[in-house]
């Protein structure tokens, strides 16, 4: 088969975080601008969560206004290493950079306290939402992102990916003209339709790299990331023409389902026990205290835990729904919550714990943790 041919007159590309512009894309950019089309590079975060190579800007991490400021600035400072690129940052909302961790399979995985304004845990719908009106407003032939993997699998990356597939998706639904090419950065080792760079796009790419000094080292001929993992300027870039897969739209649906099972079993398991009493005269009931000691714990677990909301939601709602049905007389005539003052507390006050829980604005565990240490 034929490889695709890549020379889009109007190209968007889509990144996660300053300097990946410059990392992925920068013998892409300048190829395409000596060759007169227009480019835009649309940054979802400012890099707020970026780890610097210099010990002098040391103090900006963890200062993520002034991060994300002076990443932002570096970005300006390498596109006009480009020439005249267009540039817009998203969006909607301003999406923070996520960070990442590295899971006990070596892998790069979400940090475990996610920011709930963090691109990782936002809405991939919103993000793609953001993409649709860019692609709208500059009218792409061509739109280049990372594979579905994240390239190296950085969780902003991997949503940068599914909500530019899926922008394309809504933006072939919706309009009328044609929806712009998906091509995505093929990674070493994987199959591509276009490599592309020499020494004068080096060049190019060498003067934005020194832009982003905060988070590349540079060197005469290579430049690093990674310490001890050196990668030379003239290095092609490679791409591959893709299709935006259907699955996306539903994939992060698909997430939170496990969370559906826990609604189902928290009220069989509360219901099993919430009117259960003690044997003493005061008829202590134990069985109520513990069903709604284990609604609360299981609440916050999960708001503390996952940082977004999706999973609390349809663990209420399948609680609901159980705890409904258990209170219907059933066919053999059994009611397994009756109408008593036990029933009424497990019925209503669980489902109110967790309506309290997704209300609450914000918890945060570091909170506790500085105030019951007195620092961090």
């Amino acid at each position: 088969m034929a490889k695709a041919k890549f020379a889009p007159k109007r190209l968007l590309i889509v990144h996660a975080h300053p300097d990946d512009e410059s990392l992925f894309t920068g013998h892409v950019i300048a190829d395409r601008i000596s060759a007169k089309a227009e480019v835009m590079v649309f940054t979802l975060t400012r890099g707020e969560r970026g780890k610097v190579k210099l010990d002098e800007l040391k103090s900006l991490e963890g200062d993520l206004a002034a991060m994300g400021s002076f990443r932002a600035s570096e970005l300006m400072e390498a596109l006009k290493a480009f020439g005249n690129v267009q540039h817009a940052f998203a969006g909607t909302r301003a999406y923070l950079d996520s960070g990442m961790r590295i899971n006990p399979w070596g892998k790069p995985a979400k940090p475990r306290d996610l920011d709930e304004l963090a691109l990782a845990a936002a809405s991939t719908t919103i993000i793609a939402d953001d993409i649709v009106a860019k692609i709208r407003e500059f009218k792409p032939d061509a739109v280049l992102t990372y594979n579905r993997r994240g390239g190296f699998g950085h969780p902003d990356h991997k949503m940068a990916h599914d909500a530019t597939a899926m922008a394309i998706r809504k933006f072939a639904k919706q309009s009328r003209s044609r929806a712009p090419q998906f091509w995505v950065i093929a990674e070493p080792r994987e199959p591509f339709d276009a490599e592309i760079g020499n020494a004068k796009t080096a060049a190019v790419k060498k003067a934005a790299l020194e832009a982003h000094a905060s988070q590349v080292a540079v060197h005469a001929e290579t430049y690093s990331v990674v310490p001890g993992k050196e990668i030379r300027y003239d290095r092609p870039e490679r791409v591959r023409k893709s299709s935006p897969s259907a699955l996306v739209g539903i994939r992060s649906a698909l997430t939170f389902l496990w969370a559906m099972p826990l609604g189902v079993l928290l009220g069989l398991a509360g219901t099993m026990m919430h009117q259960v009493k003690s044997n003493t005269d005061a008829q202590t009931p134990i069985g109520l205290i513990v069903a709604l000691v284990m609604t609360v714990s299981l609440a916050v677990a999960l708001r503390l835990l996952r940082r977004s909301r999706g999973a609390l939601y349809l663990v209420t709602a399948t609680l609901a729904g159980t705890i409904f049905w258990l209170a219907q007389r059933q066919p053999g005539g059994e009611l397994f919550i009756p109408g008593n003052d036990a029933g009424n507390i497990w019925a209503y006050g669980s489902i109110g714990i967790f309506a309290l829980v997704i209300m609450f604005p914000k918890i945060q565990p570091g909170a506790w943790r500085r105030s019951s240490r007195g620092h961090r």
